[in-house]
């Protein structure tokens, strides 16, 4: 009997499809990537295909409301056998609560580096929960029909950036379809711009404590993102992150700061784009790019099916699996082995050679207030002129002291 594909996108109940008749294990896995469930389906199939004793069906719930919907179940004492878990301080609220089974020892993890794992390590005890998938980057997209219909070229330094968003506001073209409405959208777009001002060097500065966030450097970074304001759309406050794909995608903006998966779906779009790092500060400088680790792959500690659930944690730790990835979602798959024939993905590649980590992601939300949660609610008042450049860096440094 043929293998049997089952997938299923749910928002709000999940679609239960009935396993075929010769599985003795059906899985869950549960996920808030909607856009990936074409791709996942076709994963799932081959695992399936080399254990035809085991079903899996995929389950997508809306992104924004992920994070309630599992952990409401997990501390009901139910939930999917396998979780798409968020990284960092995401991954560690459900692990340190002991709602996902440690990984060490039962999963061949040796394809993965330490950095990679580090976003799925729990600090209080150092095992590692989940699989790491992908990594992510902050990119800069730009319309390349737009950009030679007005006989611009990839701007390099922040002057000549600047320059070229007016040439385009001059002709009647949004500059950046970035808006603020939804506030992560503000932090990646600050993660394009801000790392070429504040240095390679603050990471490691303020993670150990020698310096704060209201560090000189970081403060005349946090400047350069209010020189931006112009160049965003009417009532940017108002943009949330549909609209700002909408006037990407429409060709209403010429450029848009994003994550590095936003690659397939401007490309469904029929959109003729290409991407570049932020621009240097002076010429010369370093072009950085913000990466950080998307996620993993973990077993609920309480599922009834943990052997299985293993069996496919175990294949989402080798390299065929990261081909697949790869290949499917234009994803840089965590595990190693994996080669890309994307052209565009291979550029991605090839900018982290200046890569410098999401700051807030990967060492600041971990504590309540995140850095994340301060960042952003500091950016939105920025960029509408309510507060300077001084006031969000001592509200972050502020917010990060007191911070529990």
């Amino acid at each position: 009997m043929k293998n049997h594909l089952k997938t299923a996108i749910v928002a709000a109940t999940a679609l239960s499809i009935a396993a075929p008749a010769f599985a003795q294990t059906e899985l869950s896995f549960w996920s808030w990537r909607q856009e990936d469930i074409a791709a996942y389906g076709e994963i799932i199939e081959a695992f399936e295909a080399d254990h035809p004793e085991i079903s899996v069906t995929y389950t997508a719930h809306e992104a924004k409301a992920y994070n309630t919907i599992l952990t409401t179940a997990l501390a009901g004492g139910s939930g999917p056998d396998i979780i798409h878990t968020r990284a960092y301080g995401s991954m560690e609220n459900i692990s340190g609560a002991g709602y996902l089974e440690p990984l060490d020892g039962q999963v061949d993890l040796s394809l993965l580096s330490e950095n990679e794992l580090l976003g799925t390590t729990l600090r209080a005890d150092g095992k590692v929960y989940a699989v790491p998938f992908a990594s992510q980057t902050v990119l800069v997209y730009y319309n390349s029909d737009i950009f030679e219909a007005q006989g611009i070229s990839a701007p390099e330094t922040w002057d000549e950036f600047l320059a070229v968003s007016q040439q385009l506001k001059d002709a009647g073209i949004t500059p950046l379809a970035n808006g603020t409405a939804d506030g992560w959208t503000i932090e990646v777009m600050s993660g394009a711009f801000m790392p070429n001002f504040y240095g390679s060097e603050f990471f490691g500065e303020v993670t150990s404590g020698a310096t704060t966030f209201e560090d000189d450097r970081y403060v005349a970074a946090l400047g350069k993102m209010a020189e931006l304001a112009p160049f965003m759309p009417n009532g940017f406050e108002g943009v949330d992150y549909a609209t700002m794909k909408a006037l990407f995608t429409s060709g209403a903006a010429a450029m848009f700061v994003g994550g590095s998966w936003e690659i397939n779906g401007f490309r469904d779009a029929g959109v003729n784009f290409e991407i570049m790092p932020g621009p240097a500060a002076a010429a010369g400088g370093e072009r950085m790019v913000a990466t950080w680790m998307d996620g993993g792959y973990a077993v609920n500690a309480a599922s009834e099916n943990k052997e299985a659930a293993l069996d496919f944690i175990r294949f989402t730790a080798t390299t065929p699996f990261a081909q697949m990835l790869t290949d499917k979602l234009n994803n840089i798959a965590a595990v190693d082995g994996a080669v890309s024939s994307d052209a565009t993905l291979q550029q991605v590649s090839s900018f982290h050679s200046a890569a410098t980590p999401y700051i807030m992601l990967v060492a600041f939300r971990f504590d309540n207030p995140t850095g994340s949660t301060l960042l952003q609610n500091g950016l939105q008042a920025l960029m509408t002129g309510a507060k300077t450049a001084s006031d969000v860096a001592a509200d972050v440094a502020a917010g990060i002291a007191a911070a529990e």
